[in-house]
């Protein structure tokens, strides 16, 4: 068979297969026409699913963020401020790790104790030792004035004392020379509006202010502007006087006072002054004290019935104050004893009935007995002022006067001359 005739016979085999539908296909279209057929997409919901992811996407963006705090308040968040105050006043910032953040210099002298030095970074113990290390080279610290003041400030009361005690026995182990011992004092900072302001206003630290109010509260007769501008040593010094600790104060160690006169050697002054022997002294009592502007020894002594009362320059020596009075129950004991006599009620009874002018030594004797007690010429008088008054019912000159700078005070027996009472004070 040739090719052509098995072609011819393929293609009608194929045509006979296939069936001829497109005729009916056509029609079936053409009924469809007009009509929308809706294809709908079966999918299975799965709301449960979505909802945990949502929750779980939540929680990581919460962990993160706490875990992105946790990080900052650890690393560059202040934890503690502790400031070191002698005169020169230095105040360190730290996070919860006890790692410095700042170091801040309040004076001058701070910022020559700092000097070139970067704590930020380091440990608080590696910070305190180097800064009293420079405190120490500089001459900041030394044996006439040993006394640190550590002020630690915490939101943590029970931390705030842990790192009070841990400072102060670090920096009392540092002041333990060769040459001398220093002394402590530490405290907590309570937080105080009024006393933030003041600390401000005078540019000190919170810690010094609160000192300062300590010592206020022991003794009623300093201002907060007399003491802002003493050192801590001072301030340590008035702190110990009477006794009585501060109340919210720590002390380690004793504050020098051997840049002054020393209390042996006021003691011997006042002796001298008053003409008496230390043998014969009583109920004796010395204490530093901050008046006229310096730092003053006080001494209190009672010899033979007589009270005396001295007020001693600590840095010079020199008499600021000198009182004396009779002892109020020598006073009373004697008065008994001599109105049981014959004589001696003769004169109690004039005075008390009121004894005539004619028999009272007279104001230019008791001047002049005022003027050879206290050791001054009448030429060099300035103000003098004699008044006749009644004490204890006793009928007494009380003679004042100013000359060489001081302001004179007596009380003298107005019937015997006797000097029953002296007061001796530097003019202000």
């Amino acid at each position: 068979m040739k090719k052509r005739e098995i072609d011819t016979s393929v293609r009608q085999a194929f045509s006979k297969v296939v069936p001829d539908v497109l005729d009916a296909v056509l029609l079936d279209c053409k009924q469809q026409e007009g009509k929308v057929i809706v294809l709908s997409e079966n999918t299975v919901k799965r709301p449960m699913t979505k909802k945990i992811i949502g929750i779980a996407a939540a929680f990581v963006v919460v962990f993160a963020a706490i875990m992105g705090y946790m990080v900052y308040s650890q690393n560059y968040k202040i934890a503690s401020t502790i400031s070191l105050d002698v005169n020169p006043s230095i105040e360190i910032f730290v996070n919860q790790k006890e790692k410095v953040l700042d170091v801040r210099a309040n004076n001058e002298d701070g910022k020559t104790v700092i000097g070139d030095m970067d704590f930020k970074g380091n440990s608080l113990d590696i910070t305190v030792n180097a800064l009293i290390g420079s405190m120490l080279k500089n001459g900041y610290i030394n044996e006439l004035a040993n006394s640190i003041l550590v002020s630690v400030d915490t939101q943590d009361p029970q931390q705030s004392a842990q790192l009070q005690q841990k400072l102060t026995d670090e920096i009392n182990t540092l002041l333990q020379t060769n040459t001398f011992s220093g002394a402590v004092l530490s405290q907590t900072i309570q937080q105080d509006e009024s006393l933030q302001q003041l600390a401000d206003q005078y540019g000190i630290t919170l810690g010094k202010a609160q000192l300062i109010n300590q010592i206020i509260e022991k003794n009623a007769l300093y201002t907060f502007a007399d003491l802002v501008p003493l050192s801590i040593n001072e301030l340590n010094l008035l702190s110990e006087s009477g006794g009585s600790q501060l109340e919210n104060v720590s002390s380690v160690g004793t504050a020098s006072d051997k840049a002054y006169i020393g209390r042996e050697s006021a003691m011997q002054i006042a002796f001298e002054d008053a003409g008496v022997s230390q043998s014969d002294v009583q109920k004796l009592e010395i204490e530093m004290d901050y008046e006229y502007g310096v730092m003053v020894y006080e001494i209190e002594f009672d010899v033979n019935g007589m009270e005396y009362d001295y007020d001693i320059n600590a840095t010079t020596g020199e008499i600021l104050k000198n009182q004396q009075k009779q002892d109020d129950d020598s006073w009373f004991n004697q008065n008994t004893q001599t109105s049981g006599s014959g004589q001696s009620g003769q004169n109690s009874s004039q005075t008390s009935q009121g004894t005539t002018q004619g028999n009272y030594i007279g104001r230019e004797s008791a001047q002049q007995i005022a003027l050879e007690h206290a050791g001054v010429a009448e030429s060099s008088l300035r103000q003098m002022e004699i008044e006749l008054d009644e004490e204890h019912g006793v009928m007494v000159y009380e003679v004042d006067f100013e000359a060489g700078g001081y302001e004179y005070s007596y009380d003298i027996d107005a019937t015997t001359g006797q000097v029953l009472k002296y007061d001796k004070e530097w003019e202000d």
